[in-house]
């Protein structure tokens, strides 16, 4: 039911509704809220705490996944290649608890994930500064942190703050929360250093001039508009002009995109490129081809079917269930198909089916794979992160 409520909301939250003007009255509340609760923080009547290092922010102003986790993965590892030691924090659920929280996992799938993609530590609390406090007590050459998620979380003194947009669904139909999908109003975004738009399903985006963005941060940039639209006028576009709304707000503007799909078994025994898996999925043996079941429990699973079928993938069947849904083997068992294919973070929470061999998934390790994809980023996007961070750590 949860999942059905999430589809629902993000599917009408691309569209402006009558049904949506009894929400209005909630939605200014909560635009009054949030806009109080952040002056509360700039003018220093609430405590901002500065960790001592340099903190970068990677996170939205909607619900809903945008791709902030491959990107924090991407940046780590682009920052450890560039001689920074720097670590991540994100919203979880440490071994200890933290601050006497109620530990429901011991990590967060976000935390495993990245944990496993990175060199850079991770340190998981819902805290994001008691998260950052232990990672520098844990690894005190840390250098440089990124926050998975957080833009909201004010407390958290930062230095450099990427909002990350979904290309396809955009900011949707311009409210706030309950009527629409904001978290904020998108006057934040002339607030944030630069933004990233992932543009899997739509057409390449040029960055900005990063050098011009560096020497004139206020500039206006007006010649990105036109590629921020739909790849065909079938598809579905937001109320609200995502190329008007991104070509006012003068920061500096990179495109993202998934790329360098691998495909294996949850029980590791497989590791396959996007056309080895191909081949076995179309091999007409004597059962014929396999029947692929996609499974996503992420914040927009369509991303993930979309991305599937782009690639060729015939899928028998699709199965989205709400984000951070805690799988158990029976969400599984009843699937009818060879192949049940999944996103890398669900992967994490269903790969004890493997390990316990639970006999409700008949043939788990060969039935259970998992694809995992790298944000594919500009090296402009990179250049001008670590110029940022250069220039903070000289002043």
């Amino acid at each position: 039911m949860r999942a059905w409520f999430e589809r629902f909301f993000s599917r009408e939250w691309q569209r402006r509704s009558g049904w949506q003007i009894l929400l209005q009255p909630l939605s200014w509340f909560f635009a009054a809220v949030t806009a109080i609760r952040r002056a509360i923080y700039q003018n220093r009547l609430l405590t901002k705490t500065n960790v001592g290092v340099p903190v970068i922010i990677v996170g939205n102003i909607s619900v809903g996944g945008t791709g902030k986790t491959p990107l924090t993965v991407a940046l780590a590892n682009a920052l450890l290649a560039r001689g920074f030691r720097a670590g991540i924090v994100t919203r979880g659920y440490v071994a200890d608890g933290g601050r006497n929280y109620k530990r429901r996992r011991e990590q967060s799938d976000e935390a495993t994930l990245m944990a496993a993609r990175c060199a850079a530590p991770v340190v998981a609390n819902r805290q994001r500064v008691l998260a950052a406090q232990m990672l520098l007590a844990e690894k005190p050459a840390i250098n440089a942190i990124i926050s998975d998620d957080g833009l909201q979380h004010y407390a958290l003194e930062r230095d450099l703050e990427i909002a990350v947009i979904d290309g396809a669904r955009g900011l949707g139909n311009g409210y706030l929360l309950p009527a629409g999908p904001l978290r904020e109003s998108t006057a934040r975004l002339s607030t944030v250093d630069c933004i990233v738009v992932n543009n899997t399903n739509l057409r390449t985006v040029s960055a900005v001039n990063v050098m011009s963005a560096m020497s004139a941060m206020s500039a206006t940039n007006t010649s990105n508009g036109a590629a921020f639209e739909a790849k065909n006028a079938g598809e579905l576009l937001p109320a609200t002009s995502l190329a008007n709304l991104l070509s006012e707000t003068g920061k500096p503007i990179f495109d993202m995109r998934y790329g360098y799909e691998r495909f294996s078994t949850l029980s590791g025994n497989e590791n396959l490129s996007a056309e080895q898996f191909l081949a076995i999925v179309q091999d007409k043996g004597a059962d014929g081809s396999k029947r692929v079941a996609a499974v996503a429990g992420i914040g927009n699973p369509d991303r993930f079917f979309a991305h599937l079928t782009g690639l060729g993938i015939s899928l028998a069947s699709r199965h989205a269930f709400p984000d951070h849904h805690p799988f158990v083997a029976a969400d599984l068992a009843n699937i009818d198909a060879e192949i049940i294919l999944m996103t890398e973070k669900d992967a994490v929470k269903c790969a004890v089916f493997v390990d316990n061999n639970i006999n409700s998934i008949s043939h788990s390790k060969q039935r259970l794979w998992q694809m995992q994809i790298d944000a594919v980023l500009p090296e402009a996007f990179y250049d001008f992160i670590v110029h940022q961070l250069n220039r903070r750590k000289k002043n």
